[in-house]
C-alpha cells in the first residue's frame, strides 16, 4: 500500500525547500508517496492549460530527484475541471501532454483532481457527468499508462450513490477513486466506511485524508494548528486501501508531527504517548524537547478532536513564559520558529494575563490557541463539512 502526504490545500503553496524537507522527513518514517496538488498553484487548477515556466520545470525534476533517493513516489496531479470541455481533443490533447511532461521528469503517478467544482456536464456525446470524466481518466490511463492514476471525483466525500456507482462501472481498474470519507473532514474513517464504498462502486478507494489540513483557517486569516496525532482512523483501513494520503497544513514543518502519526498507525502501531515523543525528536535539538512538547499539547485540538489542547491555567503562566523563551532562544529548527512565532506572541499574551490572575477580552481572535477552538465557518456549513459542531472557547476569555 502506498501511504503518505498529498499537498492538495488551499493558500500559499509550500516552496521547493518545504518539499525537500517533507520527502527527506517521510523517507525517515517510512512514508512512500507524495503527491503534488496544491489548489492555488495556478498551473495545476485555474490555469491548467498553460505549461509551467522553465525555472519551475527545473524545481520539479529537483524534486522528483529528492523523492526517489527518499524511497518516495512522487505524483504529479491536475485539477481541470473547473472549465474543462470533456469532449473536446483540444482540453484532453493539452491535458495529456501536460501529465507527459511529467511523466518525462521521472514521475510515475498521475492524478486528475476534479473536486470542488460544479457539477456541470461540458461537452458533447456524454450522457452524464460520470460518463465524461470517467472517459477522461481511461484515455489519459490507457495513453500514458502510469503506474497509478488517481481520480478525485466531484463527488468526493459521503455517498452519491448514482454517480459513484456509474463512475466505479465505467472506470478502467487500474484508476483509483479518491474519497475522504462520509465527510469531507471525518471525524471517524472505519472499515464499515469503506466496505460501503465497495459496495456502490465496486472497488476500495484511495483515502484522502483531510488531516492535519488547516487551510479553512488559514484562507479566512486566522492562524490555528493542527499538530495532535490522527485520531478515529481505523487501522483496519489501510489493509484494503489501495493508497493513504494526508492532507497536511500550509505550514510544512509544522505537519511533520501529525504526519509522523500518520507512518506510525499506517505500519500497525497503537497510537500512545511515545508518537509525540519519537515526532518532537525528529524535527528538533534536545534542548527544546520539553518545550516543544508543550507547546504541541497547547495545540493539538482539531475538528476530530476540539478539546484536545491542553488548557492552561493561573498556575501554568510561568511554564508557558518559560516554553516561548526555550524556544525562541534556543529551537535549531529555524523554519519551525518561523511558522509557530505568531502563537508562540500570543502565548506570551496569554500567560502574562494569567499570572496577573487576568482573563483575556473576549472578542474575534485570530490566533488560536491552549483551549481556543473556533472555526471561521458558520454551524451548518460546518456539521456538512465536519458531520458536528466542532468549537471549544475555554475559561481563560471573559
Amino acid at each position: 500500500m502506498m501511504v503518505g502526504i498529498v499537498e492538495g490545500f488551499y493558500g500559499q503553496p509550500w516552496d521547493l525547500l518545504d518539499r525537500i524537507s517533507i520527502v527527506s522527513f517521510m523517507g525517515r518514517v517510512r512514508l512512500n508517496l507524495y503527491i503534488y496538488a496544491p489548489k492555488d498553484d495556478p498551473y495545476h487548477r485555474v490555469s491548467w492549460r498553460s505549461p509551467y515556466p522553465q525555472h519551475q520545470m527545473e524545481g520539479f525534476s529537483i524534486l522528483i530527484d529528492a523523492c526517489a533517493r527518499n524511497g518516495v513516489a512522487f505524483g504529479y496531479a491536475i485539477s481541470p475541471g473547473l472549465d474543462i470541455d470533456y469532449s473536446s481533443k483540444s482540453d484532453i490533447d493539452i491535458l495529456i501532454r501536460k501529465l507527459d511532461m511529467f511523466m518525462d521528469l521521472g514521475a510515475r503517478v498521475l492524478g486528475i483532481f476534479l473536486d470542488d467544482i460544479p457539477p456541470e456536464l461540458r461537452g458533447r456525446g456524454f450522457k452524464s457527468l460520470a460518463e465524461a470524466q470517467a472517459s477522461i481518466a481511461n484515455k489519459v490511463y490507457r495513453e500514458l499508462s502510469p503506474d497509478r492514476l488517481f481520480l478525485v471525483p466531484t463527488y468526493y466525500w459521503s455517498y452519491e450513490e448514482g454517480y459513484l456507482r456509474e463512475l466505479g462501472s465505467l472506470l478502467d481498474s487500474g484508476v483509483e477513486i479518491v474519497w475522504t470519507g462520509r465527510y469531507v473532514v471525518s471525524p471517524t474513517i472505519d472499515l464499515d466506511d469503506l466496505e460501503r464504498f465497495r459496495e456502490i462502486t465496486g472497488r476500495y478507494p484511495a483515502i484522502w485524508d483531510n488531516y492535519p489540513v488547516n487551510d479553512f483557517f488559514i484562507v479566512r486569516g486566522v492562524m490555528r494548528l493542527h499538530m495532535g496525532p490522527i485520531k478515529g482512523r481505523d487501522p483496519r483501513i489501510f489493509s484494503v486501501s489501495p493508497a493513504y494520503m494526508s492532507n497536511p497544513m500550509n505550514q510544512a514543518e509544522t505537519s511533520k508531527i501529525p504526519i509522523y502519526s500518520v507512518s506510525r498507525i499506517a505500519r500497525g502501531y497503537e497510537l500512545g504517548g511515545e508518537v509525540l515523543e519519537r515526532a518532537v525528536e525528529l524535527i528538533a535539538n534536545e534542548e527544546v524537547w520539553d518545550a516543544l512538547k508543550l507547546f504541541v499539547r497547547l495545540n493539538s485540538s482539531s475538528s476530530l478532536d476540539p478539546e484536545a489542547d491542553l488548557e492552561p491555567g493561573g498556575g501554568e503562566a510561568k511554564s508557558l513564559i518559560d516554553m516561548v523563551d526555550t524556544l525562541r532562544r534556543s529551537l535549531g529548527n529555524r523554519k519551525l520558529l518561523q511558522e509557530i512565532s505568531p502563537i508562540l506572541s500570543f502565548i506570551e499574551s496569554l500567560a502574562k494575563a494569567l499570572a496577573r490572575g487576568e482573563k483575556m477580552p473576549s472578542k474575534v481572535y485570530r490566533i488560536q490557541t491552549a483551549g481556543l477552538y473556533d472555526p471561521p465557518i458558520g454551524d451548518e456549513s460546518m456539521v456538512r463539512i465536519f458531520g458536528r459542531v466542532a468549537r471549544r472557547k475555554p475559561m481563560w476569555i471573559s
